[in-house]
């Protein structure tokens, strides 16, 4: 994590959007695959039997 956020560049402010950033694309991305692994890998129907 450190060297994250040392690798980002700019000010402290521009450092801390870009992370907040970052973190709101990453969960987004995790939302999309998990829908896509649970919609191809396990039950699409919701039911069991």
């Amino acid at each position: 994590m450190r060297r994250v956020w040392r690798a980002l560049p700019g000010p402290l402010a521009v450092r801390v959007v870009e992370a907040v950033v970052l973190v709101a694309v990453g969960l987004v991305v995790l939302h999309f695959f998990y829908s896509w692994l649970g919609t191809t890998f396990l039950d699409p129907g919701g039911t069991v039997g």
